[in-house]
């Protein structure tokens, strides 16, 4: 008994210890070191066996290769300028309209987000956002919008595609998830989360988003690249390594061997063509994320086995069971959206995949709302996510201090500003709940959800083969005239998402 207490004491005091030390960074300590010595104390304590581990490393090794592999691809595109050529050539797109630039950097974001990853995306697209910035407009509040969107773009972007974050990755291996099948489901939960953050950050920053800049101060893009071949092989590779993942989810194929071969690829090219050599890209690619990966899953393990973290997973495993339907399963996705606010998400993300392997049946919409409370949960706090940590340190030495106070505070303005944004919650929860019942999911372009895109909410209908969901389509318009139009706008979407509660139930 006293061995059991003593084991459970030292399970949940190296817990707290190596997530505060991930958290804090004392010194810029990487979080390789916190992790990897957590690990070895656990197995000194005996608090985890030799056999698990090999169980553990199976969890994880493809996921941890995945993003290496994503990373050095990102060192290759960008060793020829690519993502330097793609923001030059969108802010002259944009033709000095702040907000259109604020679009056109939510745009890239996201789609280096789902192709390179959320912490690939931070480290190439930050220091070029930074740089850019910082020639067309003079004062700092001009340029924290975009940056600000930027970096809370990485994370909550990257639930579309399984390859998009580390945490994907882990929940897709543990639960077998399919590429293609996860990207229809995560669609339009991502779409309502564009349209919800951006209309969000647009609102709270809405005076200097109008601050327009002049063209002149922005370079040429065609003299961001140093050399066409490889220009154009970055075009092929980024269309391969999206064919790759289709192919590989079809063949059972772990997507760490698509994204390793594209990346030989892209790296073998780049060193040919004498861009850059080979072994200064390799050194470049966070090898570390390995050792963290490993490490925060043997620590979560050996938590979890003692029943330190019952008060969490005990709740969590209820709700997701089938019984407990689609409001459990929105409960169980908050639930790990908030632990990855407060304690990062990884071992949030490794506390969701212990649960639900130890559940008897899950209902399958739960994996993809706990993947989606992991993906966007963290940007609640500084904290949350390791692509937070990376992004606030490379604005850092970019002359850029965003503090955790600021973070929050303009966090927090954002949410307040857009107040019926917080409607694109229940799109989510209809979009996964139409999902979840093989209705198609459309745009909605008018009925009871008209007037609330514009004010971040997210408009979607459903289709019951011929059958349509009384008083959604036909619903009344309503037009947004002040704040007696806002109250409507409210109700009109609140009576929308119960009506397709109701038709779902019956």
């Amino acid at each position: 008994m006293a061995l059991d207490l003593f084991a459970r004491l030292a399970a949940g005091t190296l817990l707290f210890a190596v997530v505060a030390l991930v958290i804090t960074r004392p010194r810029g300590l990487s979080v390789a070191w916190p992790a990897g010595i957590g690990a070895l104390v656990a197995v000194a304590l005996r608090l985890i066996s030799f056999n698990t581990l090999h169980v553990i490393f199976g969890d994880v090794w493809n996921a941890a290769a995945t993003l290496i592999a994503l990373f050095v691809l990102s060192e290759a595109l960008d060793s020829n300028g690519f993502f330097t050529w793609a923001a030059l050539h969108l802010a002259r797109l944009a033709r000095g309209s702040g907000p259109r630039l604020y679009l056109m950097v939510l745009l890239l974001t996201t789609a280096v987000t789902a192709l390179l990853a959320n912490d690939g995306a931070v480290l190439m697209l930050t220091p070029i956002y930074a740089t850019l910035l910082t020639k067309i407009y003079g004062a700092s509040r001009l340029r924290l919008p975009y940056l600000l969107a930027a970096g809370f773009f990485a994370d909550a972007m990257s639930g579309l595609f399984i390859p998009s974050n580390l945490t994907n990755i882990i929940i897709a291996d543990a639960n077998r998830l399919n590429f293609a099948r996860s990207a229809m489901w995560m669609v339009l939960p991502t779409l309502a989360a564009f349209v919800t953050a951006g209309a969000a950050f647009a609102l709270r920053f809405r005076t200097s988003l109008r601050t327009p800049y002049a063209l002149e101060a922005i370079g040429v893009p065609a003299e961001a690249i140093h050399d066409r071949v490889v220009f154009w092989a970055g075009w092929a590779a980024l269309g391969a390594l999206i064919l790759g993942y289709v192919i590989s989810s079809a063949g059972q194929l772990p997507i760490s061997v698509v994204a390793g071969l594209v990346a030989l690829a892209m790296l073998g090219l780049t060193s040919a063509r004498r861009l850059r050599p080979v072994a200064e890209q390799v050194r470049a690619a966070p090898w570390g994320i390995l050792i963290y990966a490993l490490g925060m899953f043997v620590v979560m393990t050996a938590a979890y086995r003692r029943h330190v973290l019952d008060v969490i997973t005990d709740p969590l495993r209820a709700h997701v069971l089938p019984s407990d339907g689609p409001l459990g399963t929105l409960f169980a996705g908050g639930l790990l959206g908030l632990l990855s606010a407060a304690a990062n998400n990884l071992p949030a993300t490794l506390v969701g995949v212990l649960a639900l392997r130890s559940a008897p049946h899950i209902l399958p919409l739960a994996t993809y709302a706990i993947m989606l409370g992991v993906d966007i949960g963290p940007k609640l706090t500084p904290y949350g996510s390791l692509a937070t940590l990376l992004w606030l340190g490379i604005l850092e030495r970019h002359g850029i201090h965003i503090s955790w106070g600021r973070y929050l505070r303009e966090l927090v303005g954002g949410c307040a500003r857009a107040r019926r944004g917080i409607w694109g919650i229940a799109a989510l929860k209809c979009a996964l709940w139409l999902r979840h019942a093989g209705f198609s999911v459309a745009v909605l372009r008018g009925g009871a959800y008209s007037g609330t895109l514009s004010s971040g909410g997210a408009c979607i209908m459903m289709r019951l083969g011929v059958t349509r969901v009384e008083g959604i389509e036909h619903g009344p318009r309503v037009r947004n005239s002040g704040r007696g139009g806002a109250r409507a706008n409210r109700r009109a979407t609140a009576a929308a998402a119960w009506a397709v509660s109701d038709a779902l139930r019956a």
